[in-house]
């Protein structure tokens, strides 16, 4: 099946390609929308003028389904992506697990079905597929089909400038940077969620609530978690029209029957309270963001807290030279012998947090980033960096994306964990298709090498085709 999906390609990308900028008729047609990772917020009413049908793939992006209405269409769309990953070693070694390289596919076809401007109902289904692991493949790769999100929008008040979504079904949220909730894009299943959203937009102003259980990763039709609850709100206030200058504010909460640190296993409740500060001016560009989390752990309360920093300066040169600066500070404990859990907790994070290789849970963690970046072109750029990491508390571990315990504390060992140097290529071929490839390598401390691991290198590419 994947050759014959590749040799349909091969076909059908050639002939992807943008119509004149003046249509026939003369009028300029207005560009089209961009693919965003959240495929359900692209929207393509702009196809009602027929001058804005500039590519290829528009008959299916736009289909109408009343004469007398544009607005009562369907829209159909989809992803191929082929992505290879070379670990060497995964989990710094630790585990006897060896050198791991494998291929993996994600497959996703959607249908978005507008009836008017007030009701819609999206649907998407998804394959991913891993070929050459070591077995067994985790459900987050390997889920032949599965259902990646269905649900209903009803928007019970809209005007020119204002609207309320109210959302039912299985959907995915990205919010802010992503550092707390965001779609996990890297592994071939991301980040989903089963309940309600209310979404309510004006200019300068977005505010959404929701209420959820996260879908769990079984590898084949999924539910959601019962153990686990999911709500918040998140506010976004932009102080100018471009979208350049902002605040985010933001209550998230979530209980969990088992959560699991260094410290053991308890029920927990868990409240984070964010402050988010973004803008662009002058060059400059910032994006500031602090978090503080209380609640419960078994009978034990919750103080727990992280602080980040991504800020950088753009020269007006050839290529657009930007350095920066990331670092971030996630508290962590080990113990809760003083009737206290203070280990933060990244939720629902993004992938590739500190680089690609995604080796490390932003938790118990402080690390600086310094990094630069090249546009050589408009669809070719390059950046790259390197990160050091040491532990916050040597009472606590060091951990995995999914949540488990990497390393364990080793209390005489050292606080620096390693540096991790990276080096990413992003190439926008056309609109349609996308390559990026990453290479890290992880020079590792005593501290891991106490723990019987050694250093680390990874390489990615990622080939994707969107419609």
């Amino acid at each position: 099946m994947r050759h014959v999906i590749l040799i349909l390609l091969s076909v059908i990308l050639p002939a992807t390609v943008l119509a004149d900028e003046v249509t026939t008729t003369g009028e300029t047609p207005l560009p089209p929308p961009a693919y965003n990772v959240l495929r359900f917020d692209e929207k393509y009413s702009c196809l009602t003028n027929p001058a804005n049908r500039t590519d290829w793939f528009d008959p299916v992006k736009y289909i109408p389904l009343r004469t007398n209405d544009p607005l009562w269409y369907l829209t159909l769309g989809g992803e191929l992506r082929e992505r290879f990953e070379g670990n060497y070693d995964p989990n710094f070694g630790i585990g006897g697990a060896g050198a791991d390289s494998y291929l993996l596919q994600r497959v996703t076809l959607l249908a978005d079905l507008h009836l008017g401007e007030r009701v819609r109902i999206f649907t998407e289904g998804i394959s991913g597929v891993m070929e050459g692991e070591t077995p067994p493949a985790p459900p987050v790769q390997q889920d032949p089909i599965d259902l990646q999100f269905a649900f209903l929008d009803v928007l019970p008040y809209l005007t020119d400038d204002e609207s309320l979504t109210l959302r039912a079904g299985r959907f995915g949220m990205s919010f802010g940077s992503g550092r707390l909730v965001a779609t996990r894009a890297a592994p071939n299943i991301p980040f989903r969620f089963d309940g309600f959203e209310a979404i309510y937009a004006r200019p300068l102003w977005e505010a959404t609530a929701f209420l959820t259980r996260p879908v769990e990763d079984i590898g084949s039709i999924s539910g959601s978690d019962p153990g686990t609850t999911f709500w918040g709100l998140y506010l976004t206030h932009w102080f100018d029209a471009p979208h350049q200058l902002g605040v985010d504010l933001y209550y998230l909460g979530i209980h969990n029957n088992e959560a699991t640190y260094a410290s053991g296993t308890a029920e927990e409740d868990r409240h984070s309270f964010g402050l988010r500060i973004f803008g662009e001016r002058n060059q400059w560009d910032w994006n500031e963001e602090g978090v503080i989390q209380v609640g419960s752990f078994g009978d034990n309360s919750i103080l727990a807290w992280t602080a980040s920093i991504d800020s950088g300066y753009t020269f007006d040169a050839m290529w657009q030279p930007r350095l920066g600066l990331k670092a971030d500070v996630t508290s962590g404990s080990g113990s809760t012998s003083g009737g206290r859990q203070e280990t933060f907790d990244a939720l629902y994070f993004k992938s590739g947090y500190f680089n690609d290789a995604s080796l490390l849970r932003p938790q118990n963690i402080i690390d600086v980033h310094p990094n630069a970046g090249l546009k050589f072109t408009r669809t070719l750029s390059a950046d790259g960096g390197a990160d050091v990491f040491w532990r916050y508390s040597k009472n606590d571990a060091v951990y995995g994306v999914p949540g488990n315990i990497a390393i364990p504390a080793l209390e005489n060992a050292s606080s620096y964990v390693g540096t991790a140097l990276d080096v990413n290529l992003t190439w926008q071929i056309q609109r349609h298709v996308s390559f990026q490839a990453s290479y890290v390598h992880f020079f590792t401390g005593s501290y891991i090498h106490e723990a019987g691991g050694s250093d680390v290198n990874y390489v990615s590419t990622t080939l994707d085709f969107l419609f």
